[in-house]
């Protein structure tokens, strides 16, 4: 049969010729009164047909609006997240907007375990460690927990394990020492038997903890952070590479001197404990011979000593000086003779084969 081409002509839509715009209307199953309105607006070929109805057309995927987030989850409002977290609407709005608890927390306990803001424990069915109990109440006896012990941290926030006190729940004083989580210092003073004041005492003198254990459990005196009995006990530590450094420090607004060691950078020595500061002479040695020269300095010059600077200012607070600057220049003496020294024993173990370059 002939195809009766209208005086408006042949169209072309997605590729295709169509006779008429009848034609287009029929393969396209749209009334022939929106085509001749799409026409005499001005539309041609594809345009003719809305792109929701051609054959190719693809849907472009929906962006899903979340009102917000909890632990990287989004949800659409309160009620999807009641739904995913297994918690009663009613309950959920309680915690939220009643007794004031953060989202996580609404959300993370689920509906049975908020009574007035407290817990109830009677008819709850748990599962700890792979095995399930009737009740919080009969898990509890079985960790020999009281039931509004474990009822408490999960109101709380915690975790089912962090309930249980099978793992320790992280907070400002918790800490990972040598792989094991500990609640605080105390904690693993407790662990470990060791005395936790002595521990204490030689963290605040710049001891790492493992380097503090290692002493022993004994106070070793108060001859600041190292001392003789320290290097004696553990050979390594005074084998280690450490640095004297003389400085020009500024403290109460006045010019002082610092005397130190180190086996940090002197630059984190120094900035932890003074806004400004200016390197004057350092030396380079084993951590134990620059303890000695140190204490050489210390005792040569002590009368120079800043007795306004108290340890509640500063942990160094014996090794700050007024020096005049006869003294600064004779210290600098004194440094450089230890430099020189200390050349002359490397070039000699050079050319005696003892060290490599």
């Amino acid at each position: 049969m002939r195809k009766i081409i209208s005086r408006l002509g042949s169209h072309i839509v997605e590729g295709v010729v169509y006779p008429n715009l009848p034609s287009i209307a029929e393969e396209y199953g749209m009334s022939l009164n929106a085509v001749y309105k799409r026409y005499s607006r001005g539309c041609r070929g594809d345009e003719l047909v809305p792109k929701k109805k051609h054959k190719n057309y693809v849907p472009p995927k929906k962006e899903i609006k979340y009102k917000f987030f909890v632990n990287g989850v989004g949800y659409k409002s309160y009620q999807d997240a009641c739904r995913k977290n297994d918690v009663n609407y009613i309950t959920f709005r309680k915690r939220y907007f009643v007794y004031g608890w953060s989202l996580e927390r609404a959300l993370a306990v689920p509906s049975g375990w908020t009574r007035g803001g407290q817990g109830t424990f009677t008819s709850r069915s748990i599962t700890v460690e792979n095995k399930d109990y009737n009740s919080i109440a009969a898990a509890a006896r079985n960790y020999g927990l009281t039931p509004e012990t474990v009822i408490a941290n999960l109101n709380d926030g915690a975790t089912i394990n962090q309930a249980f006190k099978l793992e320790i729940r992280p907070t400002e004083n918790s800490f990972v020492f040598e792989g094991k989580n500990y609640r605080d210092k105390e904690h693993l003073c407790r662990e470990l038997n060791f005395p936790y004041s002595v521990l204490r005492n030689r963290l605040r003198k710049g001891l790492t903890i493992r380097e503090s254990i290692d002493l022993g459990p004994n106070n070793l005196g108060n001859e600041g952070r190292y001392n003789q009995q320290i290097f004696e006990r553990n050979s390594n530590l005074a084998n280690s590479d450490g640095k004297l450094y003389f400085a020009s420090v500024l403290i109460n607004n006045n010019n002082r001197y610092k005397i130190g060691i180190t086996t940090k950078t002197i630059r984190e020595r120094l900035s932890k404990e003074f806004l400004s500061y200016r390197l004057i002479k350092y030396v380079k040695k084993s951590l134990y011979q620059c303890y000695l020269l140190e204490k050489q300095l210390l005792n040569k010059f002590s009368i120079y000593r800043d007795r306004e600077i108290n340890p509640g200012q500063l942990d160094g607070y014996k090794e700050v000086f007024n020096f005049p600057e006869e003294v600064v220049e004779n210290i600098k003496l004194i440094l450089d003779k230890n430099l020189k020294i200390i050349w002359k024993k490397m070039i000699l173990l050079f050319f005696q084969n003892k060290i490599k370059i």
